[in-house]
């Protein structure tokens, strides 16, 4: 199993730590914050891990070349910052022969049981699985009643049906099926784009009662 480390952006919430080193780099409990994804993903299996950069880029290239893991890590530069989406599908020929890969934020803390998760993919076979959760946000997500994702929240929106997207996804390959432009993009504009043409079905699984900190806001960074 593969999975991709979203770590290009340039972590601007956490100036000035970010003014000299990408966002990945930036520790939290003595750590670089991208040592903890690695090691989440490692222990549910994930053998192979794409890692982009843009921002202090050659830092995270050298951070890789210096310290071993233990897994095989790839780092793909982007000349260009191209958003969530645009990285995902950037990566495309190192995860298009998966069945399905992983990806998630590389500013997150979670205690997330990904097993789980993982099978709820398997046993619907989405587009795309969104872990998601009963938390406070600035930007709600909208889903129906069997948790299939319908759009963002809007002045319609029936608060019972909105949850917060918790930064981790399991993803299809089926998105790299009809080889699409590689542009700045969010993934989000592609899963509804891909919705509202009917290529495919974007599920949330309900992370519960799991802890969730952004580490991208620096009053949640222990440093």
């Amino acid at each position: 199993m593969k999975a991709m480390i979203l770590s290009a952006g340039f972590g601007t919430r956490l100036a000035p730590h970010t003014d000299n080193l990408p966002k990945a780099l930036i520790c939290h409990k003595k750590l670089p914050m991208i040592n903890y994804q690695i090691a989440m993903l490692k222990k549910y299996g994930v053998h192979e891990i794409i890692v982009n950069a843009h921002h202090h880029y050659q830092k995270i290239v050298d951070y890789f070349a210096q310290n071993d893991f233990g897994i095989d890590v790839t780092v793909i530069v982007e000349n260009k910052i191209l958003g969530t989406g645009g990285g995902i599908l950037n990566a495309s020929n190192y995860l298009r022969n998966e069945q399905f890969f992983i990806v998630i934020n590389v500013d997150i803390e979670t205690s997330l049981d990904l097993s789980g998760m993982i099978r709820y993919h398997r046993s619907l076979k989405p587009l795309a699985t969104l872990a998601v959760q009963k938390r406070e946000t600035k930007r709600y997500l909208e889903f129906d009643a069997q948790m299939n994702l319908t759009g963002r929240e809007n002045n319609k929106s029936d608060k019972k049906n909105l949850y917060a997207f918790n930064g981790v996804h399991i993803i299809s390959n089926e998105i790299f099926k009809e080889n699409p432009e590689v542009k700045f993009e969010d993934i989000l504009d592609i899963y509804f784009d891909m919705i509202k043409t009917r290529k495919g079905f974007v599920q949330g699984y309900n992370a519960g009662e799991s802890s969730f900190k952004d580490l991208g806001k620096l009053e949640n960074l222990i440093i």
